[in-house]
Formats: C-alpha cells, sequence, structure tokens
C-alpha cells in the first residue's frame, strides 16, 4: 500500500541502476535500497526530460567462462574511473533522499563494493551508508530465499554466474533484510502509525 508522501524504492542489478536514476531525479523517492548494482548507466542511456546520460559500452568480448560453461560478466565493464567515463555517472550528488547500499563482495556480476563506494563519495553528506558482505553473491534477496549462484536470463546465449558461498550469503540475506526494514521504517514510516 503507498502511504506517501515519500516513496521507497528496492533495486538489484540492472534495477539498483534504475533505482539511483530515480533517487537522483525524482523528488517524491526519499528512501532507495541499492542492491549491488552500478553508479554509472551501461549498455543503455538514461533519457530522462532534456537531460541525456551515455552509457559505458558493455565489453561482451571480455566474458569468461567458468562452472558448467556459464558466463562470468565480472570483466565486461569498463574501470569507471576511467575519466572517459565520466560522463556516464549518474549525478548521485542531486540526491535528496537516503539510499542504503547493500553489497554481496563475491558478487561475480558487478564490482559492486566499488560501484557503491564511488557512489556514496559524491552523494551529499549522511545520505548514504554501504553494508558489504564477504561471501555474499550477487543476488541477495529475503531471507529463506535459496543462493542462486548460477541461473539462465532472457538474452544470454548461456547461464549467467552470480557467485556467492551459502553460508555467508544466507547470513547477509538475514541481516540485510532487517537493516532494510529499518531503513525504509525509518525513512517511509512505520506501518502501525499510518491510518489507512
Amino acid at each position: 500500500q503507498v502511504r506517501g508522501p515519500g516513496l521507497g524504492v528496492v533495486g538489484v542489478s540492472k534495477g539498483a541502476e534504475v533505482a539511483l536514476a530515480m533517487a537522483t531525479f525524482l523528488p517524491r523517492v526519499v528512501a532507495t535500497v541499492w542492491i549491488n548494482g552500478t553508479a554509472f548507466l551501461h549498455g543503455n542511456p538514461l533519457v530522462y526530460k532534456e537531460l541525456r546520460i551515455p552509457p559505458i559500452p558493455y565489453y561482451t568480448e571480455r566474458v569468461l567462462f567458468a562452472e558448467a560453461g556459464a558466463m562470468d560478466n565480472s570483466a565486461i565493464f569498463a574501470d569507471p574511473r576511467d575519466p572517459a567515463y565520466r560522463t556516464s555517472a549518474i549525478p548521485v550528488e542531486k540526491i535528496r533522499g537516503k539510499v542504503l547500499f547493500v553489497v554481496g563482495e563475491a558478487d561475480r556480476s558487478f564490482n559492486s563494493k566499488l560501484f557503491a563506494e564511488l557512489a556514496l563519495a559524491r552523494m551529499p553528506p549522511e545520505s548514504g551508508r554501504i553494508l558489504s558482505y564477504p561471501g555474499a553473491g550477487h543476488l541477495i534477496e529475503p531471507p529463506g530465499s535459496p543462493l542462486c549462484s548460477i541461473s539462465s536470463i532472457r538474452g544470454t546465449p548461456r547461464p549467467v554466474l552470480w557467485g556467492g558461498e551459502p553460508q555467508p550469503h544466507a547470513r547477509a540475506q538475514e541481516h540485510s533484510w532487517k537493516e532494510i526494514l529499518q531503513f525504509l521504517e525509518l525513512h517511509l514510516g512505520s506501518v502501525g502509525t499510518t491510518k489507512l
């Protein structure tokens, strides 16, 4: 149920990139949960009103093949610190709300920790924090969800490697879920205080 006036957004992977852009350009987004995403546009430009942010291209020739022929995409992303990609950064310095960055340090899709640190360094003081989990993979989901370290996704010729080790990933899901709920309640208000 949408209570308003502020909105919360939760995004994972490419969805986290979109969530960060929403937090940047939509003032009603006051709480953003970013899970293993990027802080730069990749693959597709962002077009909003008169603004166009160019993407950093994917370097698909760098794909590695791991377990059972799964694609390891961790090398297809260029180093976002390269000055050539400065214009592809999501302008997070404009964020007025709060952002919780959730990072799996064993993510085999992105260097999510680097992206979170780069975003946080450009954001207004006290507007974000990072939860970082050694051994956790890319798909950090609610507790009780099984570790998905490899899966097929639309548009890829082979399954994709997401990373993560079962026990640390499960601990990350359990801990991050509590933190996410507290974060959203803090910035959006508790369900118990809302009149329906």
